[in-house]
């Protein structure tokens, strides 16, 4: 409860933005037992499930982020504007979901590619707005902050974008299945292909790789941090390598994995 605080504190309203992402989670999951529904083979609110759970990390994560920036001023404009384009997204997701129809690749009316072409201004429109925040984070002199913690900040951003930029190619595309069309037989839950490429695989370890590397640098800040001072110095300094190496490793897989997908290869291809 203690850091539910701290998040509310750091700023209110993307906490709140968030926190009804996750109850709404709760809803779906209540739906995706009791609903028989189907789309593509699959209970049409195991997508809204997953991507409130998604968004929902996600305001979390940037009203941690945002609690650093002191201009507070931009951190109003930049919380609205986000809250506004997953308004409008998860909006679409929830509402296609309920009348049984796709939200993404919906090309079979023109009331379906309009909704999806809506969404895929909104979330080019929340891109930008990390850029913008991406760029605070590498120009601006954050003294309060571990050098371990504000590298994973500031690489799990980069990280982040890289993710974004792959959705984009991802939603160009006529699905997220590369060799067959969507819909076919794939992993528990997060339903990625099990026979063919998909290029969800790299824009979840992109996304969320900003997490990742962000509880890595805090964690190895605290550790640099609790040493002697004639040693600090040299655990900050290593903290921050295991941070970079890190990214240089999540950055490597989240471009194998790509590579795996246009190349027509499942992700569980790489055991067997």
């Amino acid at each position: 409860m203690n850091f539910l605080n701290q998040l509310r504190q750091r700023n209110t309203l993307l906490y709140y933005a968030g926190l009804v992402h996750l109850v709404a989670a709760g809803f779906s999951l209540f739906l995706i037992l009791f609903s028989n529904q189907q789309l593509l083979g699959i209970n049409v609110w195991i997508k809204p499930f997953k991507f409130m759970i998604s968004v929902g990390i996600y305001l979390f994560t940037l009203a941690w982020l945002t609690g650093d920036i002191p201009n507070k001023r931009y951190v109003r404009l930049f919380s609205w504007q986000i809250i506004i384009c997953f308004v409008v997204e998860m909006g679409a997701v929830i509402g296609q979901a309920a009348r049984g129809l796709k939200s993404h690749y919906n090309t079979d009316s023109a009331e379906g590619a309009i909704i999806y072409a809506l969404m895929g201004i909104f979330i080019l429109y929340n891109t930008i707005l990390v850029i913008t925040l991406t760029y605070r984070y590498f120009r601006g002199r954050f003294p309060q902050l571990s050098r371990p913690y504000l590298w994973g900040v500031r690489l799990g951003l980069l990280l982040f974008l890289l993710g974004s930029v792959e959705g984009m190619y991802m939603s160009s595309q006529t699905g997220h299945t590369v060799g067959a069309a969507d819909g076919g037989p794939g992993l528990p839950l997060l339903n990625w292909s099990t026979q063919y490429g998909d290029l969800r695989v790299a824009h979840f370890i992109g996304l969320h790789g900003l997490q990742v590397l962000m509880l890595l640098g805090a964690w190895l800040g605290s550790r640099s941090g609790t040493r002697q001072s004639g040693t600090r110095q040299s655990g900050t300094r290593r903290g921050t390598y295991w941070v970079a190496g890190t990214f240089a490793l999540m950055l490597a897989f989240t471009i194998l994995t790509y590579w795996q997908a246009i190349r027509q290869l499942p992700l569980i291809s790489f055991w067997q």
